[in-house]
């Protein structure tokens, strides 16, 4: 990372609209980004289980695990 620019887990969570009201999403990025220094290739299931000790006041799970999914991607050298 550069400067201001956003990494991976934040990157994806801006292209997936993971963040809506903006409570969870500090600990819900802290946990995307643990869970993929231990595990590059997750499993929807192992998401889960990764995020799960955060919860998500607005219920935007499913935005959660395809952000978490794309920044997996995108730690691969995925395309931006």
């Amino acid at each position: 990372m550069k400067g201001e620019e956003l990494g991976p887990v934040q990157q994806a969570f801006v292209e997936h609209d993971a963040l809506q009201c903006g409570y969870c999403t500090p600990g819900q990025i802290m946990a995307v980004e643990g869970l993929l220094r231990k595990e590059p290739h997750p499993t929807v299931e192992q998401i889960r289980q990764g995020v799960s000790g955060n919860l998500c006041r607005c219920g935007a799970y499913i935005h959660i695990f395809e952000a978490a999914k794309r920044a997996a991607e995108l730690n691969r050298g995925g395309a931006v």
